[in-house]
């Protein structure tokens, strides 16, 4: 796979019946081969229809991107999310309009994997969020799994951007050029994202492999997007030589979910 692979909803492939997966006959795959580290499917839920997850050897994490669906016996609007731990299952079921369901996983059970075998539910009203992140940039962002599980080590994490309607100049851009140590996936809820000279709207995935240098800007609408990496994240390092660390950044914000178990 590319350092950085952008696949627009337009180019996602169809799939049938993906491994881990159970239900459902279909679903849109932005990731899925051998070459990808962290997979990334979208599934297409009618009311009343059901998807099971699991068992899978790895960690699955669930984001709610439209609609609302139950699963382990809560309501989970939009904006809601869940961790189906490997070696685990749970049935999400369609709501009384159709929903589209993200999932993602590592592509390979990593080496120190974590004890895994529970269900984490996150509704949408439960995720810790901050309209304000501070620092004066007016971002805003959530909390959905920030690797502090003791039986799982995965992250996602929320962000929403003001909108731009002037592009940064290339100063500005460079400031922003920074690396995290894990692979990830970049995925776009609403607004756009600004890579280079081309605007991606929502639906658009952008996969960046560990230890790559990438800065983004916003579309002039705004940008909100998730965050998913397969393990904890180490510090982000930026292209001037300085670094934070990135967990240690969103625990200064005491923006830690509390999960509910399945009834």
């Amino acid at each position: 796979m590319p350092k950085v692979s952008v696949v627009t909803r337009e180019k996602a492939h169809e799939v049938s019946r993906p491994a881990g997966y159970a239900g459902l006959a279909d679903a849109l795959a932005y990731y899925d081969d051998e070459k990808s580290p962290l997979h990334l499917h979208l599934h297409r839920i009618a009311p009343g229809e059901a998807l099971r997850i699991g068992p899978m050897p790895t960690d699955c994490v669930a984001y709610v991107w439209h609609g609302a669906v139950e699963a382990g016996g809560w309501a989970m609007a939009k904006g809601s999310s869940l961790i189906v731990e490997h070696g685990e299952t749970l049935e999400v079921t369609g709501g009384q309009e159709p929903a589209e369901l993200l999932t993602f996983h590592a592509a390979q059970t990593p080496a120190e994997a974590r004890a895994g075998g529970h269900v984490h539910l996150l509704p949408s009203e439960r995720v810790p969020r901050l309209a304000d992140l501070g620092g004066g940039s007016s971002v805003g962002g959530g909390m959905h799994a920030d690797s502090g599980c003791p039986t799982c080590a995965v992250w996602l994490h929320e962000n929403h951007f003001p909108g731009r309607a002037v592009p940064m100049t290339p100063e500005e851009e460079k400031r922003g050029i920074h690396s995290h140590s894990e692979d990830e996936i970049i995925f776009v809820i609403d607004g756009e994202i600004r890579l280079g000279n081309r605007l991606y709207g929502p639906g658009t995935a952008v996969a960046i492999a560990a230890d790559t240098l990438y800065s983004f800007t916003t579309g002039p609408e705004g940008l909100s997007f998730i965050n998913f990496r397969a393990g904890t994240p180490g510090d982000i390092q930026f292209a001037n030589g300085m670094a934070i660390s990135e967990t240690g950044y969103w625990k200064d914000k005491q923006l830690t979910p509390e999960y509910v178990t399945p009834r």
